[in-house]
């Protein structure tokens, strides 16, 4: 970190880097583990030093001013800087140390990553793998902020500050119980989704925005039975023939080979294109071993039956 930084106070600048990530003081102090009185004193203690306004009230929330924001991207500039100094250095050591961050759309956790992870750490035994799940928008946000090496997702729009990987195209499927009307069919029409209980993921979710879009084309309001946050759960309910559920047949696939699970394409354009990614910052050096997680995950991509 630089001197001037290190004159500012590297913890006040976590603690406000923290405030603008997680939407306001009592939440930074929360993923923190500190008190919030605490962040507070720091914050004030930097404005009086600076003579700047560095967090307003905008309602119930505080914020980060402009000035603020400048200052917290000098802080992540010099992290990413410190990230890739230490990247480098454990190329050195022959990589016998280190670690390869992904961020992982939570659909992808499962025997395709498991798979890609088997062979990876055949080759580099003694590296950390460091895996961070969540909804499409979150892994982007982990990607574009060095926080991760390597992402992936379901398919979002072009990025230039991505350097971007598509994988081939495969349909959105109705997800449901064998006994279920639907696991009979080779494709299910999107009409028939109105008669059904559904089971559909919050909004952050990349899968959700494709079947919302399939629903808006295709002129059907419906109102969802369940709204969850994990595909686990999704499945689960699905299993219990508590709804159909929608995803691809790699989120679904363990739940397909435990005979638990029907994956069926729906019969709509939007549907057949629905489709996934892997992406990493453009300019990140990927180290030898990061480079090698990269071209494992495609290859395993590459061998999954649709």
């Amino acid at each position: 970190m630089n001197d001037l930084t290190d004159d500012i106070g590297e913890r006040s600048l976590r603690y406000l880097a923290e405030i603008d990530a997680a939407g306001g003081m009592r939440m930074a102090a929360e993923t923190l583990g500190v008190n919030a009185s605490v962040i507070s004193r720091q914050v004030a203690a930097l404005e009086r030093r600076l003579r700047f306004p560095l967090v307003e009230r905008r309602g119930r929330n505080v914020v980060v001013t402009e000035i603020g924001q400048v200052l917290i991207d000098h802080y992540r500039d010099g992290q990413r800087r410190a990230r890739d100094l230490a990247a480098r250095l454990e190329e050195y050591r022959h990589l016998r140390r280190g670690r390869v961050a992904l961020g992982v759309g939570e659909g992808f956790i499962g025997n395709l990553i498991a798979r890609a992870l088997q062979r990876f750490s055949m080759t580099y035994p003694d590296i950390l793998v460091e895996i961070r799940s969540g909804p499409t928008p979150a892994v982007l946000s982990l990607v574009r902020d060095d926080a991760v090496d390597i992402g992936l997702c379901a398919r979002s729009a072009d990025d230039p500050a991505m350097r971007i990987h598509r994988f081939a195209e495969r349909p959105l499927c109705a997800v449901v119980a064998p006994a279920h009307r639907f696991a009979s069919m080779s494709k299910v029409p999107a009409a028939e989704l109105a008669h059904e209980r559904l089971i559909f993921m919050t909004e952050a979710f990349g899968v959700q925005q494709f079947v919302q879009s399939l629903l808006d084309d295709a002129r059907l309001n419906v109102i969802p039975a369940y709204r969850v946050d994990l595909f686990n759960t999704a499945q689960t309910l699905a299993a219990a023939g508590l709804g159909v559920a929608f995803m691809s047949t790699i989120t679904a696939r363990r739940g397909v080979d435990l005979g638990e699970l029907v994956a069926v394409p729906i019969d709509h354009p939007i549907a057949a294109g629905f489709g996934s990614q892997m992406m990493t910052r453009v300019g990140r050096r990927l180290s030898p071993a990061a480079d090698h997680l990269w071209k494992q995950l495609a290859q395993s991509f590459l061998n999954e039956r649709a």
